[in-house]
């Protein structure tokens, strides 16, 4: 399988889906998921995405075993979701966001939780969801994983940009 991912748009409509199919499969859960149900429902929308973006077949069984490659796709989810968000929310407020917990009294944690929109809360949703899995199956640090797939969004957003500018300076002979 090809890498089908090359642009920023490619990758925002990559990370909606995963966003879409994470969403999907939770409501058809019809509960709040327990940990392991999340862990599940992360690993499920990870090797989709993955399946999207690696030359050999992903599956949850392989992300369970293979921390590298899970680390891997984690971090092509967490970009992708940050590229879909981009306009919406600032990748700095969802990381914020997901690491509350760990720093904060709960009635912070709620305010930080509140201060969402609607539309940003379902990206935090998600990535709080990756991190706790990515903790749980291979004591992923949490911070260093958000913090590495927002660095990722940057340099990707950062080169599209320059790229689409130097072609633009020498289709005008600059």
């Amino acid at each position: 399988m090809e890498a089908t991912v090359t642009t920023n748009q490619d990758r925002a409509r990559e990370g909606r889906i995963a966003l879409e199919y994470y969403e999907k499969a939770r409501t058809a859960l019809g509960h709040t998921p327990d940990r392991q149900e999340e862990t599940e429902l992360v690993l499920a929308a990870a090797a989709h995405i993955g399946n999207q973006q690696q030359e050999l077949p992903v599956t949850a069984a392989i992300l369970r075993a293979d921390r590298d490659l899970a680390v891997t796709v984690f971090l092509d989810l967490i970009s992708n979701l940050f590229h879909t968000a981009d306009g919406i929310v600032p990748p700095r407020m969802l990381i914020d966001t997901v690491l509350a917990e760990e720093t904060m009294t709960p009635a912070d944690v709620t305010y930080t939780w509140a201060r969402l929109s609607p539309e940003a809360h379902r990206y935090a949703v998600l990535l709080a969801a990756v991190g706790q899995t990515a903790a749980a199956l291979h004591d992923v640090y949490v911070q260093d994983l958000l913090e590495e797939g927002r660095a990722v969004f940057e340099d990707e957003a950062e080169e599209e940009r320059y790229r689409q500018v130097s072609t633009a300076a020498a289709a005008s002979g600059s």
